[in-house]
């Protein structure tokens, strides 16, 4: 199933809101799409749509959120931080960014029914496709993307251990602030009873309508950005071979086009003050599930997270442009004015929570 996969520069464009690897599944459209007339591209876009919001809904679900650290292996120092062996780093490595993936025979039986799908009903790109076709096709891409996502959990399940998938875990904590939402099964981290899983699962399910609201607002904004970055990308990095120099091509466009979108920045600004209230609505009914010596080691990995997940938020920062926010509004045509009570790094914990559950455990507070 050649064609398969995006290229590297369109997926790092998804890292702008700070989402590492959380859609780098989502991205996949399929070799069905590689010849889509670009005039008709409106269905490309609704089965990005539909592949984000199913990869942010397995993430809630707890399916799949070791694959947001994964993306991050290629990083010595996480690599490191996490114990994880070279040998380790190249198996998943090779399921994740080579053709293993691509060549699994669980893959290869979507190219027969892909192919059978288009010979009897034609493309779902083409400007006469009927409604009936382009659901067919959704579902299949649907089931395209969870299968690829099973086989990439399991790679990544067989070959580290269970203490390296705690850490994963632990990571996640210490980097809450830097993720719109904690997801629920970070804290297994916290070695936490059958019963508070249950507990944090009948929470997540009282708020889904609510985390289905800001999927939306998510993924629409996302597709906004990454129209503009499309469009501003094109032919720029033609000719290009040097990963460095793409990069720095790509970064710099990337920031241009959010200088140059105040709009933008307003849209970003409304969504994650949105995503924050929906945060610190969920962590407080989560942190009041765990017990005091829980909620102790917590804090503890937040306030004091090893050097090697400092330097991955740091490295978070720069990519979404929140590395300082201050100095970034003052800049002429930036574009960064935070909204009132818009989401901003380092508030892992909401303070008044922090206050009130410090002076119910006992224990000082942190700084």
């Amino acid at each position: 199933m050649n064609c398969i996969f995006p290229n590297e520069d369109a997926m790092k464009t998804f890292t702008i809101y700070g989402l590492t690897a959380i859609l780098l599944i989502s991205l996949i459209i399929g070799a069905f799409a590689q010849n889509a007339d670009p005039a008709h591209s409106a269905f490309m876009q609704q089965m990005q749509r539909d592949g984000q919001r199913r990869m942010m809904n397995s993430m809630w679900n707890g399916e799949s959120t070791n694959l947001i650290v994964v993306e991050m292996l290629d990083q010595d120092d996480i690599r490191e931080g996490l114990g994880v062996s070279q040998e380790q780093y190249q198996k998943i490595r090779d399921m994740v960014r080579g053709p293993a993936l691509e060549d699994d025979p669980r893959i290869k039986s979507f190219q027969d029914e892909r192919d059978q799908l288009m010979s009897e009903h034609g493309s779902p790109f083409a400007e006469d496709a009927s409604k009936e076709l382009k659901e067919k096709f959704l579902e299949f891409h649907g089931r395209l993307l969870m299968t690829m996502q099973e086989i990439l959990i399991n790679t990544v399940n067989e070959n580290l251990t269970p203490n390296q998938l705690k850490k994963i875990n632990e990571f996640q904590i210490a980097a809450m602030s830097e993720f719109p939402i904690p997801f629920p099964s970070m804290f297994e981290a916290l070695d936490l009873s059958d019963d508070q899983k249950k507990q944090l699962g009948n929470i997540r399910k009282e708020m889904e309508p609510e985390w289905e609201k800001f999927v939306d607002k998510l993924v629409d904004g996302q597709m906004k950005f990454q129209e503009k970055i499309e469009e501003a990308l094109k032919g720029r990095l033609e000719g290009i071979t040097d990963p460095e120099e793409r990069e720095r091509v790509r970064k710099n466009i990337v920031d241009n086009v959010r200088k140059a979108s105040p709009e933008m920045q307003t849209m970003m600004n409304e969504m994650m003050a949105s995503g924050k209230e929906l945060a610190d609505k969920l962590k407080i009914q989560m942190f009041d599930v765990l017990t005091d010596a829980q909620w102790a080691r917590m804090v503890d990995l937040i306030d004091n997270p090893p050097e090697y997940v400092k330097k991955a938020i740091a490295q978070m920062r720069k990519q979404m442009g929140t590395d300082d926010p201050q100095a970034r509004s003052r800049q002429p045509g930036s574009g960064y004015v935070p909204a009132p009570g818009a989401w901003q790094p380092g508030q892992g914990i909401p303070e008044g929570y922090r206050i009130e559950r410090n002076k119910r455990s006992g224990f000082p507070r942190g700084e």
